[in-house]
């Protein structure tokens, strides 16, 4: 990742669908189990926790059924 700049803070395991500009990663920076975190690219990559560790992530995933389609459909007005 180091070619695209992204930050060495520990193991990229997962791109986004937005053609490579976030990626998700372990962060080991501090000592103990690594929080899992988004690593924003186009916001000179900022990065923001997703879950204290990965068992956290992977506990709190739901199906996507459990999501409205109408309620995540952007306003037409913006």
């Amino acid at each position: 990742m180091a070619e695209w700049g992204y930050p060495d803070i520990g193991l990229y395991i997962a791109d986004c669908p937005s053609a490579g500009h976030d990626m998700i990663a372990l962060d080991y920076r501090s000592p103990g189990k690594p929080t899992l975190v988004h690593v924003d690219q186009e916001w000179g990559y900022r990065i923001t926790v997703l879950a204290s560790d990965f068992e956290t992530f992977v506990a709190g995933l739901v199906h996507e059924s459990e999501y409205d389609a109408d309620d995540a459909a952007p306003d037409p007005q913006l």
